[in-house]
């Protein structure tokens, strides 16, 4: 599902301001806003950045597809995506990474992005309590000493956590200095309310037992779900995708996708929008994403029309670092017009609101609709995320305009 992020509050959770930009392929991002199923469509009001674990690599076994940060194990899958490295047999103990990802039932995290790290100034660490002490709690392997630490909630054994400290583990305790508790009114660590429509990613923890499984820590009730995928039924280790309402404990689902089914709809399971950085050959970077285009195929456009500040939407696979295109939608530089779409940048060569650039693109915002700021407030170095057209002149109409800040950079 997309969702259109203008007007959106974008922010991590510490409550830092962000930018699209600083969203990479693979990060967990907790969203909130309407919904459009049958459209697969949705506006957000706000997104989240979810960090994951960041600290040293201890151990990496790649064969198994599993490595180990601060005593907790990782577990990586063909829809793993990297981030300054290749892949996994590129990395190296005591290397510094982050990883994005949905926490187990068994405390180990699955995955989703491994992002190389030059340096660490704090660490993180996302799992569940285990033998907890008055001091002391352990996390996998590693020992984490709350006694002078900043503790949000009730500790108990079982619950999922998030601890933070200034520096790394030493002689394999990690000394916190804050530690937040989530509880079973929680999901993926967001307090969500009673019937509220979910939708969540994960691995089913267990197999149903009276239609009742756990995905990714997550209580979920499919005996009322429509399963889409080759399968028939649910079993433990499958990757899911499930919409339903949340009853307060339980997400009570009304439709489960099984891996595969989205890859079998549209192409791919991964999907990449924006502009184009690179291009060389059939190989283009976008969003910092490096793209394989020489087999994929063109909607609106063909490869040739692709350029640097071209608008993209990509389907594929990844594998390792790279991203294989399957479908490729060009909303700029083809013979379609009118095809509206959203994009983010720094404004550039501004003379006024009906001319200035954003991403080597010619902008007129004379007769957008303005959050969050006035037309005023346009100038160069100012960060703007903008809905709106490519008109026949090549010219993007917009919309919609959301002043987010001065340069991200």
């Amino acid at each position: 599902m997309r969702f259109s992020s203008v007007g959106a509050t974008l922010v991590d959770d510490d409550a830092n301001t962000i930018n699209l930009e600083q969203l990479k392929l693979g990060m967990t991002v907790r969203v909130t806003g309407e919904t459009n199923d049958t459209a697969q469509t949705g506006t957000a009001s706000r997104l989240e950045l979810v960090h994951g674990t960041r600290g040293s690599l201890s151990a990496i076994d790649v064969s198994a597809g599993t490595l180990v940060v601060m005593g907790q194990r990782i577990v990586t899958s063909t829809a793993t995506s990297y981030q300054g490295i290749s892949g996994l047999a590129a990395l190296t103990a005591g290397q510094a990474v982050e990883i994005y990802g949905a926490l187990q039932t068994d405390g180990s995290l699955l995955a989703t992005l491994i992002e190389a790290k030059t340096a660490l100034t704090s660490v993180n660490l996302t799992g569940r309590v285990a033998v907890l002490g008055t001091t002391t709690f352990q996390v996998g392997s590693l020992t984490v000493n709350f006694s002078a630490a900043t503790v949000n909630g009730v500790l108990a054994d079982g619950k999922r956590i998030k601890v933070r400290a200034t520096a790394a583990p030493v002689g394999n305790v990690l000394t916190a200095s804050s530690v937040k508790v989530f509880d079973n009114s929680t999901v993926f660590g967001s307090t969500v309310t009673s019937g509220v429509r979910l939708k969540i990613k994960g691995v089913a923890d267990t197999s149903p037992l009276n239609g009742l499984l756990t995905v990714s820590g997550t209580q979920v009730n499919i005996t009322n779900a429509i399963i889409k995928g080759a399968a028939t039924t649910v079993v433990a280790g499958q990757f899911l995708e499930v919409k339903g309402v949340w009853d307060g404990s339980v997400l009570q689902a009304s439709e489960v996708e099984q891996e595969g089914y989205r890859e079998s709809q549209i192409g791919g399971r991964n999907e990449l929008y924006g502009t184009v950085n690179s291009i060389n050959g059939s190989t283009a970077v976008v969003n910092g994403v490096t793209v394989d285009l020489s087999a994929a195929v063109f909607q609106h456009g063909n490869l040739q029309l692709v350029t640097v500040g071209s608008y993209v939407e990509i389907k594929g696979n990844m594998r390792g670092s790279l991203l294989v295109a399957t479908r490729i939608e060009l909303k700029t530089n083809s013979t379609a017009k009118d095809i509206v779409y959203e994009q983010s940048g720094v404004i550039q060569g501004f003379t006024s609101v009906a001319g200035f650039k954003l991403n080597g693109l010619q902008i007129d915002a004379s007769q957008a609709i303005f959050e969050r700021g006035a037309a005023t407030g346009l100038a160069n170095g100012i960060y703007i995320e903008i809905k709106g057209a490519q008109n026949s002149s090549g010219v993007f109409v917009a919309t919609k305009v959301e002043i987010k800040a001065a340069s991200p950079g």
